[in-house]
């Protein structure tokens, strides 16, 4: 059964720079990608979900729409011809905020075929503590300046901060037209259940050596998932609030 690789970044950086505490080096990012074009993996956007996946498919994605994105992981993307898929917290770019993404760099890579976009709120807001109204709220909002801005239809979203719970996904599932969810724990997606599993996304980290990436990437780092799901297990027996894997 074919399975889809999801990966996460958020701040890519020059060597000692970066204002997000989950940057990764320039350098290291070039290697990865590097890595992912020499041993024969197939990178999708958002919409190729919703076609039968190619073989070794990953979806390379970057949280928040960083600046540092465009400038630094955007050629080193188009270098090995990889593909990207951001996803935006809207306010951040309706506002101009100075670290993230213009709407002119973000059209400019939609337009080219090569990148995507997704929503992840309008205020990057947890959304455990949404009601419905505010849930619609951020829906509305997110969606509406993603398709005017970008001419895009979203169809993803991920959950800011990977915090949820089984009344947000209901809430998000009733009030969104969204077909993928994603989060931030360790795992592979299988194939025949990308709409109805939230979906798992492996983190990189400044601190991955090249074999550890190979090591994420062959699915060797997939216990950490489990472990998380057995935790949540123990959670719910002890009637304890935590993030819930699957939706229901």
């Amino acid at each position: 059964m074919k399975k889809l690789i999801i990966i996460y970044y958020h701040d890519i950086v020059e060597k000692g720079k970066g204002y997000s505490y989950q940057k990764v080096e320039k350098e290291h990012f070039e290697n990865q990608m590097k890595y992912l074009k020499e041993h024969g993996y197939q990178t999708i956007l958002f919409e190729d979900m919703e076609k039968p996946l190619p073989e070794k498919a990953v979806l390379v994605t970057f949280d928040d729409g960083f600046q540092s994105v465009y400038k630094n992981a955007v050629p080193i993307m188009q270098k090995y011809n990889i593909k990207g898929n951001v996803f935006l917290p809207t306010k951040y770019i309706e506002e101009q905020h100075s670290h993230f993404m213009t709407w002119k760099m973000l059209k400019e890579l939609s337009e080219t075929g090569q990148f995507s976009v997704a929503a992840h709120t309008h205020d990057h807001v947890d959304i455990r503590t949404l009601d419905d109204e505010s849930m619609k709220e951020q829906i509305r909002n997110s969606e509406e300046l993603l398709e005017t801005r970008l001419n895009v239809c979203v169809n993803s979203f991920c959950m800011p901060y990977g915090k949820y719970d089984k009344k947000s996904i209901k809430l998000l599932k009733k009030n969104g037209n969204y077909k993928f969810f994603f989060a931030s724990f360790y795992g592979h997606a299988r194939e025949k259940e990308l709409r109805n599993k939230l979906l798992p996304r492996i983190g990189i980290s400044n601190e991955d050596s090249l074999d550890i990436f190979a090591k994420k990437l062959q699915g060797k780092m997939n216990w950490k998932g489990s472990a998380q799901k057995l935790r949540l297990k123990i959670a719910n027996l002890k009637g304890e609030r935590i993030r819930q894997y699957d939706i229901e």
